[in-house]
């Protein structure tokens, strides 16, 4: 089974291509729907015994700790020979490291802004603004206490994007380097997806969503180090959770 889940090395022609793109496509919605369903059976079957804010903490943990572990078993099935350095790359670079860091704190300050201006300008039609008089059944991450606070920091800032970037700068990234565009598909698909998936933002959140991919993905490649990606991600993070705070 493995020989014909495996990609082809290299792509010789449209239909490789075409059969790279099905069996991501395949393993893409598998790997969702398998997180989406396991975390959700854990839950039904334990969430009653917590508060609603650890339930939801506890989803979260658990529906990206099924993305990381399925990363792995697609990576695998991608890429028999050499799986872990296929996947994370090799050697590091502390050049590649500051400008990883650098970068994610110039989205922060310059990015955002932007998409400030763009929602003032685009109105968000069909989304009902919520009164501050409204109840809210879960407490936002900066207003939790204790090891509530320390749990949602550790997911926010390290456990999810250690889980996104493994698929979209990770096993997804590398396998459509695989194709005869190769960069020219692998940048602009894995940026567009990674968007759709925060499309519940704003539009200047997408916006901003969206350079964060692309500057991500240009990560990837440069140093061909997935961890790279992952510093940035959670240093990003990190930067707007602070910012704000701040305001």
């Amino acid at each position: 089974m493995r020989r014909f889940v495996a990609l082809p090395d290299p792509s010789r022609s449209a239909f490789d291509d075409a059969l790279i793109l099905l069996r991501l496509a395949i393993g893409y919605a598998a790997l969702g729907m398998l997180a989406h369903q396991i975390a959700g059976w854990l839950m039904r079957h334990v969430g009653h015994h917590f508060h609603i804010d650890t339930q939801f903490l506890l989803l979260d943990a658990l529906f990206a700790g099924v993305i990381l572990l399925g990363s792995l078993a697609l990576a695998r099935l991608y890429q028999p020979s050499a799986t872990l350095r296929w996947m994370f790359g090799t050697g590091w670079r502390l050049r590649g490291a500051l400008i990883a860091i650098a970068g994610a704190i110039a989205m922060v300050w310059l990015a955002d802004p932007l998409a400030d201006w763009l929602d003032i300008r685009l109105p968000q039609r069909g989304i009902m603004p919520e009164s501050e008089a409204a109840p809210q059944a879960i407490t936002p991450l900066l207003d939790l206490a204790g090891g509530r606070f320390v749990t949602a920091l550790l997911i926010a800032v390290i456990w999810v994007p250690m889980a996104e970037e493994w698929v979209f700068r990770g096993w997804l990234f590398r396998a459509l380097q695989r194709t005869r565009p190769g960069l020219l598909v692998a940048l602009p698909a894995t940026t567009l997806i990674f968007s759709l998936l925060h499309s519940f933002y704003s539009p200047g959140g997408v916006l901003v969503i969206g350079l964060l991919g692309l500057f991500l993905g240009w990560l990837r490649w440069r140093y061909d180090q997935l961890w790279f990606c992952v510093l940035a991600h959670a240093t990003y993070n990190w930067i707007t959770l602070l910012r704000v705070a701040g305001q």
